[in-house]
């Protein structure tokens, strides 16, 4: 015999379960992607991009013509 309810509740905790596991393996990936750059740090050396300078903004306004 089915029982409407026990499915209804097992198809509920199924769909938590798997919003649980995205999230743990989303946090795994992070972990380790953080981790790898990490330690490709000081490997890298001077490879990394030169920051940028900022321009600083002039205060004047211009005339309407």
């Amino acid at each position: 015999m089915k029982n409407p309810a026990l499915s209804l509740w097992l198809s509920s905790v199924n769909g938590a379960l798997g919003w649980w596991g995205g999230h743990a393996a989303n946090a795994v990936r992070r972990q380790q992607c953080a981790a790898l750059t990490e330690m490709l740090k000081p490997a890298a050396g001077g490879l990394s991009k030169p920051k940028r300078r900022r321009r600083r903004r002039t205060t004047t306004k211009r005339k309407a013509v």
